[in-house]
């Protein structure tokens, strides 16, 4: 018979047991990386010093660089009423691909000579989709901002204005073909309407030449007058078809198609943005080095021990 105590005794290990070598298999691994850590210290703030100064002066001897920036309004497809659709020509990330696509790239790089190649226009490049922010909520708003940055000022501004132009010759057609059916529309309307009342006008005379009064004169008048009630009619159906369409074309003209909104100029100033960018980098590259160093240092001493 067993007693209560003979359980810590047997040969069936408890839960504390097993617990207790795993907690103390990690104390002494923490312990050796805090301590690589500790005397490894003047390492890693020299490694972060270097790093920072090293991407400062490199930075700072460097060629200067400027960037000119030109934006794009890319259009906002609407359908037969006014009201807002998605289109692929007005999608800004439409026009962000067709940006980086080699053939207009290299389309641009033609143009813009100076020794540009595509490839050369395409790291130089940096496109932006500005956003706005209504009640928490954030949309892109139909406009590309391209920033092309280079040692010539004249060559970014050029290329810049180029990568542009070459946008907004492949998504305009579609807007100005929409807008040139619409004022073809117009025109006929208008022609209808003007015919119409040039008939009324003929019927009001030819009724005002009619002499007055007895049932022969009212017996005379009467296909006059009929065609001056059609012609009404027909003139107010005209004239709202008329009116939708002048509204359908505004907004053709002010929301559907693209434009330039902003064309680059030439920068007389160099861009220095990237230093404090390039300082945290090489600070946070040092950083991950002297952490390794301060390893590698402290591990014969770790085996030796």
């Amino acid at each position: 018979m067993t007693t209560p105590d003979d359980s810590s005794t047997s040969g069936t290990p408890t839960a504390a047991d097993t617990v207790a070598p795993a907690a103390a298999h990690r104390e002494p691994r923490v312990a050796s990386v805090t301590g690589a850590l500790r005397r490894g210290w003047w390492v890693i703030v020299l490694l972060v010093a270097v790093g920072a100064v090293g991407a400062a002066v490199f930075t700072l001897l460097s060629a200067d660089t400027y960037g000119a920036s030109a934006s794009v309004y890319v259009g906002q497809t609407t359908d037969a009423n006014g009201n807002v659709i998605s289109g692929l020509t007005s999608n800004v990330r439409a026009a962000g691909q067709l940006l980086e696509s080699d053939a207009l790239l290299q389309e641009v790089a033609d143009e813009v000579g100076g020794g540009m190649t595509a490839a050369r226009l395409r790291r130089e490049t940096s496109l932006d989709t500005p956003s706005q922010t209504v009640r928490t909520t954030s949309s892109i708003v139909n406009f590309v901002v391209i920033t092309v940055t280079d040692a010539d000022p004249q060559l970014a501004a050029d290329a810049a204005n180029g990568l542009a132009d070459a946008l907004l010759a492949r998504i305009s057609p579609t807007s100005a073909k929409r807008a040139s059916l619409l004022q073809a529309q117009e025109a006929e309307i208008q022609e209808a309407l003007d015919s119409s009342r040039a008939r009324s006008r003929q019927a009001e005379k030819a009724l005002d030449a009619l002499p007055g009064g007895g049932t022969d004169a009212a017996v005379a008048a009467a296909p006059y007058l009929a065609v001056v009630q059609a012609a009404a009619t027909e003139q107010q159906t005209l004239l709202a078809a008329l009116q939708k369409l002048q509204l359908m074309l505004q907004v053709s003209e002010t929301t559907e198609q693209p434009r330039l909104i902003h064309e680059a100029a030439v920068p007389d100033e160099p861009t220095h943005d990237a230093l404090a960018l390039n300082v945290a980098a090489g600070a946070l590259a040092g950083l991950v080095v002297g952490i390794v160093v301060a390893f590698v240092r402290a591990r014969p001493r770790a085996s030796t021990g």
